[in-house]
């Protein structure tokens, strides 16, 4: 490693700092649709695959290993996305107990609420719709499965996903900048609107500090 690299890897462990969007979607909510432009399968039982699949990527950001043993121990569901039987994405959902790498720990989240982390779509197959007919699916197999609300983290950097959460008609909840002092994360949130969620305390409890707009 580097001189360089190691002098950033220590700056970085002294202050980083962060933002992102949560988005809460209720799923007993009439349901937009949307077809991809080419025929798409989407395999839900497939999580074992989809985390081979993206080790073999070698892009890090799809693979966080802390994001991977939480999805085996509590039995999220990564299903993979298939064009002719060939893998070319995934979307990754968790249930109760997911790992929110911006935070570095586990979130408790309330019974019937699920919570998608990110899709990811080979960049030969990007602009075809994908990703937002995926998102519909899930949305759609999760509500038969008894959840009554879905929720995502997205950076406020990330415009694409940001457009999606838009087309499917997510609400913007709040807005959480992580300050990372030494590794120990400071959470500022500014709510957007009025969340059961966060307003009952079940999300990130004691960690939150509240900041209205």
């Amino acid at each position: 490693m580097s001189v360089r690299r190691l002098i950033g890897k220590f700056l970085r462990f002294i202050f980083t700092t962060n933002g992102a969007i949560w988005f809460e979607k209720d799923l007993t909510e009439k349901l937009v649709e949307c077809q991809p432009k080419i025929p798409v399968e989407i395999d839900m039982n497939s999580t074992s695959k989809t985390i081979e699949w993206l080790k073999s990527r070698n892009e890090g950001w799809v693979t966080n290993p802390n994001e991977i043993v939480a999805a085996l121990k509590y039995n999220h569901c990564w299903p993979s996305v298939r064009i002719n039987g060939k893998i070319v994405g995934c979307i990754k959902i968790g249930f109760r107990n997911p790992y929110i790498t911006d935070y570095n720990r586990v979130i408790q989240l309330p019974e019937r609420m699920a919570f998608i982390y990110d899709s990811y779509v080979i960049p030969e197959q990007r602009g075809k719709g994908i990703v937002t007919y995926v998102v519909i699916e899930v949305l759609k197999f999760l509500k038969v499965q008894g959840y009554t609300r879905v929720g995502l983290h997205v950076p406020s950097w990330n415009k694409d996903s940001l457009r999606v959460c838009e087309k499917m008609e997510f609400n913007k909840v709040i807005y959480i900048k992580c300050f990372r002092i030494f590794g120990h994360p400071i959470l500022i949130g500014k709510p957007t609107m009025e969340s059961s969620t966060f307003k009952e305390g079940k999300i990130l409890k004691e960690d939150i500090i509240y900041k209205r707009i």
